[in-house]
């Protein structure tokens, strides 16, 4: 071995214990936001990449503090999700904004470096107002101040051949929904089979939803209950009255209301609009992930009628 892989090696290896040493430490952290219900906020999300970024930037020997910091947040990434019980979605939620974040906080390290100004106060000031800032955004979803407004409502609006009361007979009664095209939406819990009881006011249907927490394997089901509140004609407006999904950690579902209108050549326009609550902070990361992931439940909804 020459001397540069020796010192390669001996920084891998450093990096790693410190890794290790992290994500045991994290793992008490997330355990004691879990405890006080702010597991999905961005303290989780921000907040904690921001102290693993700011530790391995300050305790590496690295040549390049943005490399060392990504590498040491892919070790914790792979470490964590075993040591946290965590599954694969969390992990592919989790991966982008803890880079995002970690290239933040290392950048300004790396520029010093090469400006050879770690030593001047200016310097310092620059070095660590990206991570007040991101510590600052930590504070999202902690108090109903710093919140930022988490209903949502996503609609799939689609032509159909069928009347309005041939749709609903479908709709009355049990269905398989398709598998998603999108490769990316497959990652996540999604809905198999439907059972219905009716469309009456009262009549309930039950959602079936599987998730495999690790890609293949440790298969997750759950079910979502829907009751009837409402049937107009032309209307349908459906409210959850139970859920044990795993996707109930992220996102609670609320109304749903499906719309019919009628066109010529026995052809209907349905529109599918789900409302729910986002779980997750920060809002900017976590809304878009979710609103697709809906969108695609929508669509699914009304194929499941075809």
């Amino acid at each position: 071995m020459t001397d540069k892989m020796i010192k390669t090696y001996s920084n891998n290896q450093k990096l790693l214990f410190i890794t290790i040493v992290i994500s045991c430490i994290a793992g008490l952290a997330i355990g004691l936001l879990r405890q006080r219900g702010l597991d999905g906020s961005a303290l989780l999300y921000i907040g904690l990449p921001t102290l693993i970024a700011l530790t391995f930037a300050t305790t590496s020997a690295s040549k390049s503090v943005v490399g060392a910091s990504l590498k040491g947040i892919t070790f914790f990434i792979l470490i964590s999700g075993p040591l946290l019980q965590e599954g694969f979605i969390c992990m592919i939620m989790a991966a982008p904004i803890f880079y995002i974040v970690g290239a933040l906080v290392a950048w300004p390290f790396d520029y010093l470096i090469k400006k050879r100004q770690r030593q001047i106060e200016s310097g310092r000031f620059k070095v660590v107002i990206l991570p007040a800032l991101l510590l600052v955004m930590s504070m999202e979803g902690v108090f109903e101040e710093t919140t930022v407004n988490r209903h949502n409502t996503v609609e799939h609006t689609q032509v159909i051949q069928g009347s309005i009361a041939d749709i609903k007979g479908k709709l009355a009664n049990n269905r398989s929904i398709s598998t998603p095209d999108s490769l990316f939406a497959r990652l996540f819990p999604r809905p198999e089979t439907i059972y219905a009881t009716g469309l009456s006011v009262g009549d309930t249907q039950w959602v079936n939803i599987s998730y495999f927490k690790w890609v293949y394997w440790n298969e997750m089901r759950g079910k979502t209950q829907f009751q009837v509140v409402e049937n107009q004609p032309n209307f349908i407006r459906f409210k959850p009255i139970s859920d044990d999904n795993y996707i109930s950690s992220y996102l609670s579902w609320g109304d749903t209301r499906v719309v019919f209108k009628s066109l010529p050549n026995n052809r209907t326009q349905i529109t599918w609009r789900i409302n729910f609550q986002r779980k997750i902070d920060p809002a900017w990361y976590a809304e878009p992930l979710q609103r697709y992931v809906v969108g695609i439940v929508a669509k699914q909804m009304i194929a499941s009628l075809q």
